[in-house]
């Protein structure tokens, strides 16, 4: 027995939202995780800070405040609008949107780890051999780090498909009256179908977004794992170098 019409568009949505997050999510990510595994400096205790936000406000309020952000007069949206006659609607943008803010905080908080550990254990060893810092985080931290960019993204896929609250504060205020054509994701529509009392279309939803959960999970761990492997292997020949 095959998924139901609402069924499929509701999990194509979400995969293409999902699959898109991740895609933009993945090398800001590095970048910013990377960047946070620095030293200390004066204030980024403050940036560090607001980078994570996002993860600990409850995702209504971050609909909340994206959603203010493209309906304010002279905004984001008007500029986009005035400058390239586009418009962002609910899907896929305001949707991505809320899924990034709600994703990018908690593959930053996986990743930091991971350059922290690289750059402390086998950094200083290859700038006494004369690599720049650049050379260092390309040849030696990135490399090192790339099971943990796995595991990040897989965490990261499944957080974007799950993202709910965000997306339905935007729902309630971008697109108040639903279009003809159905684009809920697939939690919303589980939402819909319960309001229906449509059981198959719910459990149908539910079984699959179980699926991509069990999956991203496995390959999530999976690359922890194999960043953990790799950690204890390089952190050996690093403690026997020269100070």
């Amino acid at each position: 027995m095959g998924f139901a019409p609402a069924a499929q568009a509701a999990l194509a949505s979400s995969f293409q939202i999902a699959a898109l997050t991740v895609l933009v999510c993945t090398p800001v990510a590095v970048a910013l995780a990377a960047w946070m595994a620095r030293a200390p400096w004066r204030g980024k205790l403050i940036v560090d800070t607001l980078i994570l936000l996002p993860m600990a406000l409850p995702p209504a309020v971050v609909g909340l405040i994206l959603a203010g952000g493209l309906r304010a007069p002279g905004g984001p949206s008007d500029w986009l609008a005035v400058h390239t006659g586009w418009q962002p609607g609910l899907y896929p943008a305001g949707a991505m949107l809320a899924a990034v803010l709600m994703t990018l905080p908690l593959m930053v908080r996986v990743l930091r780890p991971a350059f922290e550990a690289g750059d402390a254990m086998l950094g200083p060893v290859a700038r006494t051999l004369g690599a720049s810092p650049w050379q260092t985080w390309w040849t030696v931290s990135l490399p090192m780090a790339w099971p943990a960019v796995l595991s990040a993204a897989a965490l990261g896929l499944a957080a974007a498909w799950g993202e709910t609250g965000a997306t339905l504060v935007l729902a309630t205020v971008l697109a108040p009256h639903p279009p003809a054509e159905p684009t809920d994701t697939a939690p919303l529509a589980l939402v819909a179908a319960l309001r229906q009392a449509d059981g198959g279309v719910a459990w149908q939803l539910a079984w699959a977004s179980l699926g991509v959960a069990v999956v991203a999970m496995l390959l999530s761990e999976w690359g922890r794992a194999h960043w953990r492997q790799r950690a204890r292997q390089w952190a050996r020949p690093a403690a026997g170098a020269p100070a």
